[in-house]
This record gives C-alpha cells, structure tokens and sequence, in this order.
C-alpha cells in the first residue's frame, strides 16, 4: 500500500497528478492530509478523493501560525501513532515542507520506504530558503526513491550520495496542462502585474520590499500589480505601505484564479519558488524577489533575475526584454506517470 502525504497546498497542487496517475495504472493507495496549511487548503482540496487519513484535529484549537517546532512535534507524533496502526510499503512526499520532513523521519524510523517528489533542489544556503533547503537535504538522504524534476538536480543528487535517482520532470507542468484544458487558459500579455510576496527569509524586510513596490507602481502607471496577500500576519501588517492607485491588494485567491493572472502576465514578481515554474509554463517573466533560487535553470534560460530587494533595478528587462523561445526546463507532463510506473 502506497501512503501518499500532503499538508500544504503546494504539495497538493503537485502530488494531486501523482494520485490520478496511480489510480489508472491500479495501483493500491491511500491519501493523509497532515492539516500543516489549512486556510490555503479549501480551493485545491477537490483534486483528490477526500483523505483517508488526517491529523488536522492535531492543529484545532491552537495557534492559527504554529511554530515550526509545534507543526513538526504535532505532526511527528501523529505520524508516529498512524504508521505503527497502519502497514505502508511506501510514503510519498513532496518537496520540503515541515509535513514532507516529518513524515519521512518518521517513516524512516519505522521501516517505511520513502518516495521524494521534487527531490534535488539545493540552493546550498540552509539559511535561504529557511528552512526549506534543510528539510529536502535531510529527506533525500533517507529517501528510498528520488524523483527529480531536472538534469540539474538529478546531478546534484547524484554527487551528493543519494539513492535511487529518476530523471522524471516535474509534476507542476502536469498541474498547469490540467488546469490550462479545464479553464481553456492561454498565454497572452496585458498591463497585469501578479505580485506574491510572503518568504520566511523576507519576514524581516517585508516593509522594504512594500516601499520599492509602491514606487515601483508609481512610476509604472500603466501597468496594473495585484498582490493576494498572504494571510501571515509579518506581511499583513506592512499592507498599509501600498497605497499606489494601481496596485490592487487582494485576499488569497484559488489556484485556478492564480493561473489565470500568471497566463495574463506582463511579467510577475514573486518571492514563491511555485511560481517561478509556473511562470516557466507560460513563458512568462519573473522578477525574484530572492538572494538565491533553487530553481536555476528559471534564470539561466533567461525568464527569471534574481533581485533580492532591488526589484525596481530588473523592472526595465521585465519590461523591454523580449522572452526567450518557450523551453521548459521541467519536462513535457508526464512526470507523474513516470513517478507511477517506478512505484508500481
């Protein structure tokens, strides 16, 4: 029986091609849904069957924003209690999230096989992103299955001891080519400007990433920024910093929503690495608002520059600088079939 785990909806979005590959192919499994995110979970929880297991009741009643300690103990502990009343012969993971990393030390600490989608990413900066860059290290060290998403990490993972390597993509093109048919999405290019901005790492300059957005808006008058702003209170508080009349400060939107800002983008900037690769899906330009970026290949064929907290100095090449051909550096869409027919 394969487990196939997910508390955030990153990892939903990306594990959702997984679960429907597996249920063609006929092959037994079973879903968790860790309860990590729950006010970003609503809008993508209807990409797979309802949860076999949860342990969202572990979170209820506590802190809206736990710490990064309370989410691994709670989740460490249910983890624990779940796999000693339930026989797995695989977990599947994704990413680097406190679930993904909690899940796979327990199930390592239990005999379970684990399965590392999106395995290899490093930025080889523990600090950037925190703690992210740790938490996919330490799993794909103990993974016994690695699915990478590029020939970049397919060679880190390769130099760095770990185990089982598979060249297979990466299933956010799977999600997009999902989404692109079901909405009828194309790539066409308006005043529109997606902004997100939330990272951990940026918390403590988030107020100066606000002010060179609202100059940037101020002088950009024709283009239109639309920030969905993220729900944690270290970015909600500096949202009275945007008072330009064409930036647009939103509640979260739902995934589908979100494509549709990213396929209409001038260009888009963002601290998310999700985004990065879905602006690759849609040959979209993208501002980083990052020291460091685990996803290279954005930058190196030329739809990504890295800005930090200088994002009014790549506002010119977002501009002016025509995209390069459509190359995916994330395969053709089939990574989750691929990640099927290894696990079966």
């Amino acid at each position: 029986m394969i487990l196939i785990a997910f508390g955030t909806r990153p990892e939903i979005i990306k594990l959702f091609p997984v679960v429907h590959a597996l249920r063609r192919r006929g092959v037994p499994y079973r879903t968790l849904f860790t309860g990590q995110q729950t006010d970003l979970y609503e809008d993508v929880k209807d990409l797979v069957p309802p949860p076999d297991f949860t342990f969202a009741g572990d979170f209820a009643g506590g802190r809206k924003h736990n710490t990064l300690g309370a989410s691994y103990v709670k989740i460490c502990r249910a983890a624990e209690t779940l796999y000693a009343r339930e026989r797995f012969d695989v977990v599947v993971v994704q990413g680097d999230t406190t679930t993904a990393w909690a899940l796979a030390q327990m199930a390592f600490y239990n005999g379970v096989r684990i399965a590392h989608v999106e395995a290899g990413l490093r930025t080889f900066d523990l600090m950037n992103p925190y703690p992210e860059e740790l938490n996919r290290t330490l799993i794909s060290q103990i993974a016994d299955y690695n699915f990478a998403p590029t020939r970049q990490a397919f060679e880190t993972l390769a130099r760095t001891g770990a185990r089982n390597i598979h060249l297979v993509g990466n299933t956010i093109v799977d999600a997009v080519d999902y989404f692109r048919k079901k909405l009828g999405l194309t790539s066409e290019t308006t005043s529109l400007v997606p902004v997100t901005l939330h990272r951990r790492e940026n918390h403590a300059v988030m107020d100066q990433l606000f002010r060179a957005l609202e100059a940037i808006a101020r002088e950009n008058g024709d283009l239109e920024f639309v920030l969905p702003i993220h729900p944690n209170p270290n970015v909600q508080r500096h949202r009275h910093l945007l008072q330009a009349p064409n930036i647009r400060v939103i509640d979260p939107v739902g995934y589908p929503d979100m494509l549709r800002m990213v396929s209409r983008a001038a260009f888009l900037i963002t601290d998310s690495g999700g985004i990065q690769e879905e602006a690759t899906c849609f040959n979209k330009k993208v501002i980083i608002a990052r020291e460091k970026t685990e996803r290279p290949e954005v930058v190196e064929i030329g739809l990504g520059r890295l800005a930090g907290r200088r994002l009014a100095a790549e506002i010119h090449w977002a501009r002016v600088a025509p995209p390069p051909p459509e190359v995916s550096p994330y395969g053709d869409g089939h990574a989750a079939q691929r990640i099927a027919d290894v696990l079966a």
